[in-house]
């Protein structure tokens, strides 16, 4: 069960697209579970027909609004139910925050035992975004939230020290996975040049290429 707050133009969506057009649908039972992206923002998802493996949860866009997040934190923990995933994998704040709150309701309400939470930090709201009270409430708010997950995936080994240093999940909770990215055909030295437009023939010294930093 993959619960993202929308599929924006961005890393996180096009992870979740690999997954989503790659899974062996005979094995894996790969649901999405997304809000609606802003009005100024592209739709990765744009008209695409999931049927059963594309669920749209109303209030699970980027915006925090009290009453649209508790009727999407209702809905996602009565999906857990319905569902009974083997794993909820949560990335992006609002969404990690509904989804693992869900992921222990739903535990607590009904038979489904066994499932695993993992929350993948992109990156992170530590440096930048909030005020230094806003930033403590999302520090002690993502503390708890560690708590309640298996595994907490980062895209690098800064982003998880950032975490650390902050006092969010514990060392062995951590796994570094960098994103992947695949990498066209490598032209040949003529080639090159003339896309950047440099002359065929001529090389920079080793002192005057020094010399330009």
């Amino acid at each position: 069960m993959e619960i993202i707050a929308r599929m924006n133009v961005g890393g996180p969506a096009t992870q979740i697209l690999g997954l989503y057009e790659r899974l062996n649908l005979e094995e894996f039972d790969h649901r999405l579970y997304t809000g609606q992206v802003e009005e100024n923002e592209s739709d990765r998802l744009g008209v695409r027909d999931g049927g059963a493996r594309i669920h749209r949860v109303a209030g699970l866009g980027r915006s925090v609004r009290p009453a649209d997040d508790w009727r999407a934190l209702l809905r996602l923990a009565a999906e857990m139910r319905a569902f009974r995933p083997h794993i909820v994998h949560t990335r992006t704040a609002k969404a990690g925050a509904l989804g693992r709150v869900a992921a222990r309701l739903a535990r607590a309400g009904s038979a489904w035992d066994g499932g695993r939470t993992a929350h993948v930090f992109h990156g992170h709201l530590l440096d930048g975004y909030f005020s230094p009270v806003k930033r403590r409430l999302y520090v002690m708010a993502e503390r708890r939230l560690a708590a309640m997950t298996d595994h907490l995936v980062t895209v690098g080994a800064k982003v998880r020290d950032d975490l650390l240093a902050a006092g969010i999940g514990r060392p062995g909770q951590y796994v570094v996975i960098p994103p992947g990215v695949r990498l066209g055909a490598v032209p040949g030295r003529e080639a090159a040049r003339a896309h950047l437009g440099l002359p065929r023939t001529r090389r920079s010294s080793p002192s005057s290429a020094g010399s330009r930093g």
